[in-house]
């Protein structure tokens, strides 16, 4: 991956009333963060993921969550680009970001667990393009780690037409979520319907962004996003995975008793003990503290 130039961006860090926010809520977003010929950049790279171009390509490649244009108008799901290539990789140098999640999350060091770029185009049915409520930690069961979190970053601004995301507030404070893997579930309803049946309210927060804003989210934070509804408007995303310094791969069976295997597990290097090793540094970077990126 080539190294991004140094570019100025605002020393904009999360204050203690923030980071108390987080905590509070589970969920928080910053002021304009990223310069918008970073943006540019990374939207070029976007376009060029799409064609099929790839600057490093991984070993595994292809399936539902590697949107090639043979698959159609859909809601496009890829992994792993900003490790493929460059131009969305240089968001990955743009140290405030992961500085940021560090006070976040609480932790010296943050690294990659992992990344998708997600795009919602207009004109899909009003199903098609629906996130549904669903939890990163449910994803995520062979990680030692419940304190990992979520960068958002979209490529332009997001509203509630395009599909902006929404949190369910303070729903990171439950610990009996782990089961919802329902991001491709449409019915949004259902989960206000079962909140309310066991006395429980469901108070969602859609989250509108201006374009260099990143929305952050923790890993139990129930989130999802309507349609896109927009006539002409491609909703355009890089969501970056991060684990926190404590998280380590442990060993998970569901609840068939089959292991769970999350792709890192296939793409990591192995630890002394056998292991996948999440802090492989080809697959799982160190981003903070940072030797090399954007200066905050």
């Amino acid at each position: 991956m080539t190294d991004s130039p140094a570019l100025e961006i605002p020393p904009y860090l999360p204050t203690e009333q923030d980071l108390a926010f987080f905590r509070t809520h589970g969920w928080w977003t910053s002021p304009k963060i990223i310069p918008d010929d970073v943006l540019d950049t990374a939207l070029l790279g976007a376009e060029r993921h799409y064609a099929g171009e790839r600057d490093h390509p991984l070993l595994i490649n292809g399936g539902y969550l590697d949107w090639r244009p043979e698959h159609g108008n859909v809601l496009r799901l890829n992994d792993y680009v900003s490790l493929q290539n460059d131009h969305v990789g240089q968001l990955l140098n743009v140290t405030v970001i992961a500085e940021t999640a560090a006070l976040l999350a609480d932790t010296s060091t943050i690294r990659l667990f992992h990344d998708q770029l997600i795009c919602k185009p207009p004109g899909l049915d009003q199903t098609e393009s629906i996130v549904g409520w669903h939890v990163d930690a449910a994803y995520w069961q062979t990680c030692s780690s419940r304190n990992m979190l979520t960068a958002w970053i979209p490529f332009q601004e997001c509203d509630e037409e395009t599909g902006a995301l929404s949190f369910v507030d303070r729903s990171h404070l439950r610990t009996d979520t782990e089961w919802m893997k329902t991001f491709n579930e449409h019915d949004m309803r259902a989960l206000e319907d079962s909140f309310k049946a066991e006395g429980s309210s469901l108070k969602r927060v859609p989250v509108r962004l201006q374009r260099g804003q990143v929305s952050f989210h923790h890993c139990r934070t129930i989130h999802g996003s309507e349609a896109n509804r927009s006539r002409d408007r491609d909703r355009l995303a890089l969501a970056l995975h991060f684990q926190d310094d404590s998280n380590r791969y442990v060993p998970h069976v569901d609840t068939s008793g089959k292991r769970t295997v999350h792709i890192n597990d296939l793409l990591c290097r192995r630890d002394a003990r056998g292991y996948p090793d999440y802090m492989d540094p080809d697959i799982c970077p160190v981003l903070w503290p940072d030797s090399k990126g954007l200066t905050s």
